[in-house]
């Protein structure tokens, strides 16, 4: 779907956000973005839609290079849908209905083909029921959906979102979780950035762990997360339901055996080997 051959960025101010780095991305996967504040994750995913132009490097589109032509940035954010941390930042209009119906207006869809894909998509994402309110009025994880569903409107292949669950609490996290799961698809790749690695383990299929800029690590939940030295040399820690998982097994995981990837999981795991 989209390639990133030695990307590297600078801002203004000198600061290298992305320092040669190369990224394939397949439909159909749940990929979780980890590392430190300033690891260079909202930077990718500003360059994935289109937003920044890579100062080194380049990106391939379905295998076509991008020259950053308007349509073509059209095409990519048709393709590459971006939900913000912040989502004052995305609604802005009177109403989540109308916020929800700004992309396929504005591409020119029917009345009919935009309200059906609206109310498709406010439904997914748990906000049909107050589409009338002024997004100011909603509260932060009402918002964040709301936010969701301007994106999810218009269909992306690929859909990222910066931090969904900052600022939520544990209920609002797993109902996010949940969201993402059943928004997701065999043609649909969903990516997001964190700072919880227990949710990126229960949620995502594989792991993307960035340093300086870089890609320090990708690969399966399971094995990248099982890599202690990384995740100490990268300020992370593992996440609780393999440290216990390993720690009931005398400390070392046994081979060929499925970590549980959340407490659900772990309690039926425990319960089947007492």
């Amino acid at each position: 779907m989209i390639e990133l051959k030695s990307i590297s960025y600078k801002y203004i101010d000198g600061t290298k956000a992305l320092d040669n780095l190369s990224l394939t991305i397949t439909p159909g996967r749940k990929i979780a973005v980890l590392g430190n504040n300033g690891a260079g994750k909202s930077t990718l995913f500003l360059h994935l839609n289109g937003l920044l132009k890579p100062a080194e490097g380049h990106i391939l589109l379905n295998g076509a290079r991008l020259t950053y032509k308007r349509k073509e940035l059209q095409e990519l954010r048709r393709e590459v849908g971006l939900v913000f941390q912040h989502p004052d930042t995305q609604l802005f209009s009177p109403t989540v209905r109308e916020d929800v119906m700004y992309g396929p207006v504005n591409l020119g869809w029917t009345s009919e083909r935009a309200e059906r894909a609206a109310r498709e998509a406010m439904e997914a994402a748990g906000v049909l029921e107050f589409q009338h309110k002024p997004p100011h009025f909603l509260s932060i994880g009402q918002k964040k959906r709301a936010a969701i569903a301007s994106v999810v409107v218009m269909k992306p292949k690929l859909l990222i979102l910066d931090e969904p669950t900052a600022g939520l609490d544990p209920f609002y996290t797993k109902k996010m979780m949940q969201l993402l799961t059943e928004l997701h698809d065999e043609k649909t790749t969903i990516m997001l950035s964190t700072h919880d690695v227990n949710f990126a383990y229960e949620w995502a299929d594989e792991v993307l762990i960035m340093q300086q800029g870089g890609v320090r690590a990708l690969g399966r939940a399971e094995d990248v997360f099982q890599q202690k030295e990384l995740l100490a040399e990268c300020n992370l820690e593992p996440p609780w339901v393999l440290e216990i998982f390993t720690a009931l097994q005398g400390g070392e995981k046994e081979k060929n055996v499925a970590a549980p990837t959340s407490k659900k999981e772990l309690l039926e795991w425990i319960k089947n080997n007492k």
